[in-house]
């Protein structure tokens, strides 16, 4: 019942000025979920391009937003599991995309320009597969359709 009535804006702005008011203020922020996301400690990443509601569903649309968390997430750890991959991380991206795809099943990584371009459609996906075409972007190696 407490939490019901203390969320309330208008006791929070009471609260707020309370505690303004009392002396020594400590404000804890937390950013907001898409709110400059980073992979490989400290790479800026970045909702490229999304499928016109034309050709791709609500629920299309949905799953890959939720796949970009956990492609943000495979990334983090071909850095984190790869030495190797990290400095080659660092040094030739300055910027992740993730765009939608219609013809990509399986999520694919490519560089252009300082950009690591993932492309990807949505839903599940093989996260080993993922992080071994990283890798192989990163070390400048042909990535086949379909690896």
């Amino acid at each position: 019942m407490t939490t019901r009535w203390l969320a309330r804006p208008a006791w929070r702005v009471f609260i707020m000025i309370l505690a303004l008011l009392s002396g020594r203020v400590v404000f804890a922020v937390q950013p907001l979920p898409d709110e400059a996301p980073t992979v490989c400690s400290g790479v800026f990443a970045e909702t490229g391009s999304i499928l016109a509601p034309e050709v791709a569903t609500a629920e299309d649309i949905e799953a890959f937003h939720k796949a970009v968390g956990a492609l943000r997430t495979e990334l983090d750890a071909v850095c984190k599991q790869d030495k190797t991959a990290l400095k080659l991380f660092k040094a030739k991206v300055q910027k992740v995309v993730f765009e939608m795809s219609a013809g990509a099943t399986e999520p694919t990584a490519y560089l252009k320009d300082g950009q690591l371009i993932v492309e990807f459609y949505g839903g599940s996906f093989d996260a080993r597969s993922f992080r071994q075409i990283v890798k192989k972007v990163l070390q400048d190696q042909k990535v086949p359709r379909g690896d």
